[in-house]
């Protein structure tokens, strides 16, 4: 009799933490950005979209990767590591940039170059702490710092109007 209450117990015990695990699972998911909810791109009229409608859809499917891995990183979840978050703001600032050549908005595009410049720095220095933790590569420690260059030699090479 002792080994069946036992059982029951354990039993309980568990199903009570499997549902208290689903109702946070749930939580989580109703904290999804409303840009994360955008229009799928594969639509029968996306091939007769402007260059321009592209350009800021790309902007904005960017912003709402900025926005999830920030999400991430405040629930204290592994895909919010610092690392990650620099990243997709370089992916955003990149986008701009696109953008802005685009539009010719010359001063959103030097704030553009040079937000990216300061997320790829940003980058670089939490990839060097990830290293140094074992929590990432030296390739990916290595890829950082030359996507920094990249970003550099871009800003570097935009002509000023």
């Amino acid at each position: 009799m002792k080994k069946i209450a036992f059982l029951m117990s354990v039993l309980l015990l568990y199903g009570g933490l499997f549902c208290i695990h689903l109702v946070a699972q749930s939580e989580r998911r109703g904290n999804v950005p409303a840009s994360a909810e955008t229009t799928s791109l594969i639509v029968p009229n996306i091939a007769e979209r402007s260059e321009r409608e592209l350009l800021e859809r790309k902007v904005e499917a960017r912003r709402t990767i900025v926005e999830l891995v920030t999400l991430h990183s405040e629930m204290g979840s592994p895909r919010g590591r610092a690392f990650q978050l620099m990243g997709a703001r370089a992916g955003l600032a990149a986008a701009e940039i696109e953008l802005y050549r685009h539009t010719g908005e010359q001063e959103k595009l030097l704030a553009a170059h040079q937000a990216k410049v300061e997320a790829m720095t940003h980058k670089v220095q939490s990839a060097r702490n990830a290293y140094e933790s074992d929590a990432i590569t030296l390739e990916e420690l290595l890829e950082s710092e030359i996507q920094l260059l990249d970003a550099l030699l871009e800003q570097k090479r935009e002509p000023t109007r």
